[in-house]
């Protein structure tokens, strides 16, 4: 703020110039002196003790636990709802192959992996659009919307005649799903503070195991209780529950999933809440700021570091086809004629209990890394037993049961990124967004090349344990070491109070005046 005299005082004499000048140096000499030792400004308090395991961070008030109760029953239990249908929708098309499909319409070798591809490349081109889209529509339409469709898809695979129809259906089921992930990232990050992801990431995550497991419960019952009931198989009923079961949880998105905080108020919280919310990212430079959509957006996304090596991170773990565990599992029990409701019900799945301890070791540690290199030297020592195949069938179901630890890099991979991007909201989106493209381009390939179905569940023509044993060690060696270090090394480089793909959010005011004299 600058001071000028009034228009009718005298003209100041030589001597009075030279008396303001002195003052402005004392003034600035004291500007640059160290504040004194005050109980606001003196030495930080030691933080309270954290926790192993904590819900909420130490120190937090009353009123923020119920403000994070909210958040957490009105978001968590949507993406965890939609998270849950999203995976009951995509394995059962692997359930449905083992109870009579195959059979039905007469599928041969490889046309599994097939009907995952088609899955996938729907998945690879929707990514970057379904997520870009929620920088711009309102996620409470978007992602509902997007449940709709998919489950319309889902519901017409119960007429399909031939694998050419399975084909198309399936691939437009993954160009409407392609949001999903991406989209629960999304929204998280915009209301949770750093410390917070992990934790709900983790629970968001458990809810894929439901889907998991449940779709396999499914179908045994169906089998048992359907099959040829009004003319139809067992497995065509499977698909017709996931559409009943799907379409409420999109209608509940459309009352209760929320927009980012600075948009129009939610009704189950209040104003003051919702100014709360705001005021908690700001805290951590991570408030959101206007999209404003250029070329100058794209070209500074390219700068920053988050794409490289998030991507590279996600398509070299997806290189192991670990995603494909369940499906393996189900070929293998089949093999072994457990019978057809036996093998939909016994699957491999990561434990609950290991999911969420891992998340609560990471936020104990704040360090993602860490955990996550744990959890593939896991994935490894089962990976290396699938090398060998031993004789030991429960050698084997043991390798199934420890390589799943993979399932629990997703959500901690998932919360690094977040913490990592602060308020940039496009970078956060596209970040995810390609993480799933690129993840989803390098597992069909390998899957395809490597894990034929036809060589299920050994790919000893194709090595692909071998093959999935190196980029495991890759995994390791990369998310242990390398990201780390490029988080480091980029975020000094980096001002705090500018994103990556935007302008600097707020100016130094002590820098202004100073610029301004």
């Amino acid at each position: 703020m600058v001071l000028s005299p009034p228009e009718n005082s005298p003209p100041s004499t030589p001597s009075q110039d030279s008396n303001m000048a002195s003052a402005a140096k004392t003034i600035v000499a004291q500007t640059d002196r160290p504040l004194p030792k005050s109980p606001c400004c003196g030495p930080k308090r030691r933080p309270p003790a954290r926790r192993w395991f904590h819900w909420h961070e130490p120190g937090t008030t009353k009123e923020e636990k119920w403000l994070l109760f909210k958040l957490d029953f009105f978001i968590l239990t949507y993406t965890c709802l939609t998270f849950f249908v999203k995976y009951l929708d995509q394995t059962n098309i692997t359930n449905a192959y083992i109870s009579g499909m195959k059979e039905d319409l007469n599928l041969r070798q490889n046309e599994l992996n097939w009907l995952s591809t088609f899955f996938n490349i729907g998945i690879i081109i929707g990514s970057p659009f379904t997520t870009t889209a929620l920088t711009v529509i309102q996620p409470r339409y978007w992602l509902p919307a997007c449940t709709v469709v998919w489950s319309v898809f889902v519901l017409c695979m119960y007429k399909a005649a031939d694998v050419k129809t399975l084909y198309i259906l399936r691939f437009f089921c993954g160009l409407a799903e392609s949001g999903v992930l991406p989209g629960a990232w999304y929204i998280i990050g915009s209301w949770y503070r750093k410390s917070e992801i992990a934790r709900r990431t983790a629970l968001f995550y458990f809810s894929a195991i439901g889907g998991l497991m449940l779709s396999g419960y499914i179908q045994a019952g169906l089998y048992h209780n359907m099959n040829n009931r009004l003319g139809l198989a067992a497995w065509r009923w499977l698909f017709i529950f996931d559409f009943i079961i799907s379409i409420p949880i999109a209608v509940l998105g459309f009352f209760v999933c929320p927009d980012e905080p600075k948009a129009k108020r939610m009704w189950w919280m209040t104003e003051s809440e919702r100014q709360r919310c705001i005021q908690r990212l700001a805290e951590e430079d991570r408030d959101s700021q206007p999209v404003r959509w250029s070329w100058r957006t794209f070209a500074q996304l390219f700068k920053c570091w988050q794409p490289y090596g998030f991507c590279i991170a996600w398509g070299t773990l997806e290189l192991t086809c670990a995603v494909n565990l369940q499906r393996w599992m189900a070929l293998w029990l089949k093999t072994l004629r457990m019978g057809i409701p036996n093998t939909a019900s016994s699957r491999s799945t990561p434990c609950p209990r290991s999911l969420v301890a891992c998340s609560f070791t990471a936020d104990y540690l704040q360090d993602t890394s860490v955990v996550i290199a744990a959890l593939a030297v896991v994935q490894l020592i089962g990976y290396i037993i699938f090398c060998v195949w031993p004789a030991s069938e429960s050698t084997i179901m043991a390798a199934f049961y420890v390589s799943s630890a993979y399932g629990a890099i997703g959500p901690l991979m998932g919360s690094w990124l977040n913490s990592c991007s602060g308020g940039d909201k496009v970078l956060r989106a596209l970040s995810s967004a390609l993480m799933s493209s690129i993840g989803f381009t390098f597992g069909t390939i390998a899957q395809q090349t490597m894990f034929p179905v036809s060589q299920a569940p050994q790919f000893k023509q194709t090595h692909g344990f071998l093959f999935g044993t190196g980029w495991v060690v890759f995994t390791i060696i990369w998310c242990g070491a390398v990201l780390p270090l490029m988080e480091r090394l980029c975020s000094c480089r980096q001002p705090s109070s500018q994103d990556c793909c935007g302008e600097r959010q707020e100016s130094d005011p002590v820098r202004t005046v100073a610029s301004a004299a």
